[in-house]
């Protein structure tokens, strides 16, 4: 009889006790592999400092000045009407000094989903970059051998590892939230105004807050998917923007409906706090967030089309994983 001599993990191998390595130790062991890298220690430091920084610069970009804006709106309102004059233009009845007008104070109630989204967005793209690092980093060095010799139960360890890498990126995403509401409410009660902040505010900043934390799990667990199916971090980056790209044009050519299904689009339409705004109402011109603003693309049809680009992924990496072998 013929010997395989490939390298592999055994899948009944056990642990050297005479039974499983215990769930804990597993955890444990992971969440010390998680952290060790140096650049997770830096990020533990820079990311609180960088929201500080994003929640303070509304202090210096904001202003309770409204006198002075308004005399700068009456100065651009004169300019404008002396251009028109000059060059024999007419004037719409419409126009006033008011279309000049750009209010220098942080409203609260308009401002913070816009800075909430712009945070998040920020940190969902960079939790896929962790779960590629989290899902990739142990290949090259061939460490997977000894992690899958360690727990032979191949499906256990795929699923600690991706819970452990998702559950950090979304504590490290509520945690910068938290940091950040504080300090644009200062902004609002220094450099603005914190009228209209009623409960049906804060339910819609809250729902807002909490999509964000979920969405950033589940773009980690993409990174990580496709850093697990490629067994390469550099690799999963770019098949990862190629498989972005690839769908995009896949759905763009199912008509107007199947372009809101772009990846911009999906992000915006989870992260909006107002589902669907009349383009009567909206300043939006173009773009995969107006698609998905102005037709009929809710929070709960975003988290929808995230889950269709995650799960085909997610089920192919974890089929190499604990189908094939580990070299």
């Amino acid at each position: 009889m013929a010997t395989d001599h490939r390298v592999s993990t055994p899948l009944r191998q056990r642990h050297p006790a005479g039974g499983p390595l215990p769930w804990r130790r597993l955890v444990r062991a992971e969440l010390r592999r998680l952290r060790a890298p140096r650049a997770m220690r830096y990020v533990a430091f820079g990311l609180p400092l960088a929201t500080i920084v994003f929640g303070l610069s509304k202090l210096l970009l904001h202003d309770a000045d409204t006198a002075g804006a308004w005399r700068s709106a009456d100065e651009r309102y004169a300019q404008f009407l002396s251009d028109a004059r000059s060059y024999g233009l007419a004037t719409a009845s419409g126009t006033s000094v008011k279309n000049f007008f750009h209010d220098p104070r942080y409203l609260m109630d308009t401002l913070s989903f816009g800075d909430l989204r712009t945070l998040v967005t920020a940190l969902a793209a960079a939790a896929v970059v962790f779960g590629m690092v989290a899902g990739g980093s142990d290949w090259s060095s061939r460490v997977m051998l000894t992690l899958a010799a360690a727990e032979p139960r191949r499906f256990r360890l795929f699923v600690t590892r991706a819970l452990l890498a998702t559950g950090l990126s979304m504590a490290a995403t509520a945690g910068a939230g938290l940091l950040l509401v504080p300090l644009l409410l200062l902004a609002a009660r220094t450099r603005g105004s914190t009228a209209g902040l009623d409960g049906v505010y804060w339910a819609a900043l809250v729902s807002q807050y909490l999509r964000g934390v979920l969405l950033v799990g589940l773009l980690c667990l993409l990174g990580y998917g496709l850093a697990m199916l490629t067994r390469k971090a550099s690799t999963a980056l770019a098949i990862g923007f190629l498989y972005l790209a690839g769908a995009d044009q896949i759905f763009a050519g199912r008509g107007p409906r199947g372009a809101e299904y772009d990846m911009d689009g999906l992000i915006f339409a989870v992260l909006n706090e107002k589902p669907v705004v009349p383009m009567a109402e909206s300043d939006c011109i173009a773009g995969p967030g107006c698609e998905a603003v102005h037709v009929d693309l809710t929070a709960a049809d975003g988290f929808v089309g995230v889950l269709i680009y995650l799960v085909p992924v997610l089920l192919v990496a974890l089929w190499r994983f604990t189908r094939t072998d580990i070299t």
